[in-house]
């Protein structure tokens, strides 16, 4: 940890408040004494003082930027009053005086304006959120820089509040409202993360709420002044680089444990951690962790869980709080991994399913998704039903699978889950020997249901099982299947014996396999569903990788349960 201490320039209230400036891991963040009426960690003085640092550590405090009020901006807009402070500029409400349409325009803090590279930053932030072109997130119509140097941004005005104000107003939100909200946030980031924009700065203060037909509370998500741009092509490094690998830059209450400890946070990830915050807050009316002191605020973002919601007096829905801590883990790969998969999983609590759900770009989603169609056109709009068939599944199998259920689902509500089904729930409370097998009610079709009732219905969560096999797999090093130092040839060599360690199948073999390619079939199948197929190519497609592959594509060439004389999946990948 590193703190430097900020002087303040004479006369400056903030200096007569004693505030000082804190950097941990590069995260710049405000702190006051003890008994001073802002004291909570994060805030800025009544003044709207700005604390900068230099390489020394020690810098005067920089008075707030004059206000332009009056001022004619970009030779057309006329600044009417100020609307808001933020890191980087000041915000007003303006007009257009050549067309009388008022607009929102952005203007640089004037200390930060000959700064090339955050002129630059600046002027990304506008191009960025105007190609987005999304409804949730505040249109980008003109920019440019001022005769003395000072970059603007004109935006849409949007009439309503923020989020942080109706906070204040309304406490706690019902489930409905904040899964609504959240859901509308998430739909801007899918958009956003899928033209390699990354907010990272989100927080309450940036979502603005505002009535748009019966929907009071229509999402515009702005700011994106400490966006990075995903560059998959290159990384670059060095001089050129706006957004330097190591530096945070975003608010300590929504920032991530990695943001936190200063590591690399050019990844989207960021941004669904700081929507679970935001989650948690409507939920709760406070934020998960909110230590006094900035120490140990750092501490318990780091490396405390957030409070259960029973802990802190809160009746929710064990389901939807799943949501919201999965969100909320420490490591990133652990979180949910789109915008869209979060915002789907808040449906049932009330947010719009997300519109783009059919543009699916990974073959693994879009096979899925080409199976539920075909049994679509067998079966109508129901799942194939199931047989009565009760194979044998090893110990082990219900073990992994029983555990996946509660990582991702939590104790409670897995342990709900797999008491509806009595058989499998006497096997589990009675204890499970992995060696041993048993005539299972068939564990995965339990996931399956489960993914009916929380999912889309296409057996998403089945493949995920899948790949938790594979990855449980890889973890206790399995004697069967060592990932670590197979290639994924190999590998895929063994997962026959693999399989067959966990379920009895019938006739499974690979049929074809060479660089780059396999060919697996499974026949006299004893029960076939798709919910087999689901979960056996999501055990391919995550080992493959685990093994080092690249670029797996992983397809269902046929499936017994839609017809066909066998399961026969194929598998392409790059060394």
């Amino acid at each position: 940890m590193i703190v430097r201490a900020c002087r303040v320039i004479p006369g400056s209230s903030a200096r007569e408040a004693g505030c000082f400036v804190v950097w941990v891991g590069g995260l710049r963040v405000w702190s006051y004494p003890p008994g001073h009426g802002g004291g909570s960690v994060g805030e800025r003085s009544e003044d709207g003082a700005v604390l900068t640092p230099d390489p020394t550590g020690i810098q005067p405090l920089i008075s707030p930027p004059r206000s332009l009020v009056g001022a004619i901006i970009g030779g057309k807009y006329r600044l009417r009053r100020v609307l808001g402070r933020g890191g980087m500029g000041t915000v007003y409400k303006a007009e257009n005086v050549a067309i009388g349409r008022t607009v929102a325009v952005k203007v640089l803090h004037h200390h930060l304006a000959d700064e090339g590279i955050t002129i630059a930053r600046f002027q990304r932030e506008a191009r960025a959120a105007a190609s987005v072109g999304h409804d949730n997130i505040v249109d980008v119509l003109d920019m440019g820089v001022e005769p003395n140097g000072a970059p603007y941004t004109v935006m849409e005005y949007v009439r309503g509040k923020s989020l942080a104000a109706a906070l204040r107003d309304d406490g706690a939100f019902e489930p409905e409202r904040a899964a609504k909200i959240a859901g509308q946030v998430l739909a801007a980031l899918a958009a956003a993360h899928g033209e390699g924009i990354i907010h990272r700065d989100l927080k309450p203060e940036n979502v603005m709420l505002t009535a748009q037909g019966k929907n009071r509370d229509h999402v515009k998500l702005f700011d994106f002044g400490v966006a990075a741009i995903i560059d998959t092509a290159q990384d670059q490094r060095g001089p050129n680089d706006l957004t330097p690998s190591g530096k945070t830059m975003g608010t300590p209450t929504y920032a991530t444990p990695e943001q936190i400890l200063g590591d690399r946070v050019r990844d989207a990830r960021v941004d669904l951690y700081a929507v679970g915050v935001l989650l948690y807050q409507m939920l709760a009316g406070r934020v998960p962790f909110d230590q006094t002191t900035f120490p140990e605020l750092c501490r318990a973002i780091t490396s405390e869980p957030p409070p259960w919601f029973v802990d802190i007096g809160l009746e929710i829905d064990p389901a939807l709080e799943v949501v919201v801590r999965k969100a909320l883990e420490k490591k990133a790969d652990d979180r949910w991994q789109y915008a869209e998969e979060m915002g789907e999983a808040l449906v049932p609590w009330g947010a719009e399913p997300p519109s783009e759900m059919a543009d699916a770009t990974d073959t693994l989603t879009m096979e899925l998704r080409q199976l539920r169609a075909r049994e679509i056109e067998l079966w109508g709009g129901e799942q194939k039903p199931s047989s009565d068939a009760r194979p044998l599944v090893s110990g082990a199998a219900l073990l992994e699978l029983t555990q996946f259920l509660r990582e991702r689902f939590g104790e409670e509500m897995a342990d709900e889950w797999i008491s509806r089904r009595e058989d499998l729930h006497t096997l589990v409370k009675g204890g499970l020997e992995p060696d041993q097998w048993y005539a299972s009610p068939r564990p995965i079709s339990v996931i399956e249901q489960i993914d009916r009732e929380v999912g889309r219905g296409d057996r998403q969560l089945v493949a995920e099982a899948g790949r938790y096999l594979a990855r449980r797999a890889s973890e206790l090093s399995d004697t069967r299947l060592e990932h670590k130092t197979l290639t994924p040839e190999l590998l895929f060599s063994h997962v026959p014996d693999v399989w067959q360690h966990y379920f009895q199948l019938g006739d499974v073999q690979v049929v074809k396999l060479g660089r780059g390619y396999g060919r697996l079939e499974v026949g006299r199948l004893p029960d076939a569903s798709l919910a087999l197929n689901a979960a056996i190519a999501g055990y391919l497609d995550e080992a493959l990788r685990i093994a080092g592959a690249r670029d797996v594509d992983v397809r269902v060439e046929k499936a017994s349960a839609l017809g066909d004389d066998k399961d026969v999946y194929e598998a392409t990948w790059s060394s």
